[in-house]
């Protein structure tokens, strides 16, 4: 389309606004090219004329980092948070039995009041305690407790690495870990928009949610791919059931669906 190309020579950047006159009705000044979240809005204001339209563009990766750090800037904080007095340090031969099981080495809260596993949440930039989560180890319902208000953290074993396995629980997490990636467990199936900037250090990001949530790995990696490097992995079976090297193939062998 040769109007779209004119407006693309304009070398917008991102959160600009272009004035002109309407190429199509030629209004003075009613026409205007915004360049927003990596499309190109335009739009007359000139009542009957109808010459509006948007159109998906690339964002440079400064455009990129200049957006995360203005929202970073605006709606970051670290919650208060400290973890009840019946969730402990503490062994028992229930919490033992649940390492083993699932091949944990990182450092585990026992709730000593519901018999859970509590896993703590740090914030990624600060380490201070934002929130936990915790497993029944006696089959109570609900499975996994939040002891926490938050709604967007997640779950993070090591931020060394270059590739990330977003998984849904802290076990799985752990499971990625063991096999040489960091796991980002997003306690849940949900992605807050908030968060993209703690994925885009990364060199690649591995969607690998449950089978029964495929829907909503496509989505997230709707929601990644203006930034970050990603793809998703279809799963025979939740990966905190299976050794590092299982996980390890698993992972390699990871593709991207057309969306």
């Amino acid at each position: 389309m040769k109007t779209l190309q004119t407006f693309e020579n304009l070398n917008l950047v991102e959160g600009e606004t272009e004035r002109m006159n309407c190429p199509s009705c030629g209004g003075r000044n009613t026409f205007t090219v915004t360049k927003k979240l990596g499309n190109l809005i335009w739009n007359c204001y000139k009542a009957g004329c109808n010459n509006s339209g948007r159109n998906r563009t690339t964002m440079s990766a400064s455009e990129i980092r200049h957006r995360l750090k203005s929202r970073s800037d605006q709606e970051y904080y670290v919650p208060s948070f400290e973890l009840p007095e019946h969730v402990v340090q503490l062994e028992s031969p229930l919490l033992n039995a649940y390492r083993e099981k699932y091949r944990l080495e990182c450092d585990l809260y026992l709730d000593v009041k519901e018999n859970r596993a509590v896993f703590a949440v740090q914030d990624l930039n600060s380490g201070k305690l934002v929130g936990a989560v915790g497993r029944s180890l006696v089959g109570a319902v609900p499975k996994w407790k939040r002891y926490d208000k938050s709604k967007d953290i997640m779950y993070f074993t090591n931020v060394n690495k270059d590739l990330g396995v977003l998984v849904e629980d802290c076990v799985s997490a752990e499971s990625c870990e063991n096999a040489g990636y960091t796991g980002i467990a997003l306690l849940g199936t949900t992605l807050h928009e908030t968060r993209i900037k703690d994925l885009v250090p990364f060199k690649e990001v591995v969607i690998a949610l449950d089978k029964d949530a495929n829907k909503k790995a496509l989505k997230i990696k709707k929601m990644l791919d203006p930034y970050v490097k990603c793809r998703v992995a279809l799963l025979p079976d939740d990966l905190k059931y299976f050794p590092p090297a299982i996980v390890q193939g698993i992972i390699s062998q990871t593709y991207s669906p057309s969306l």
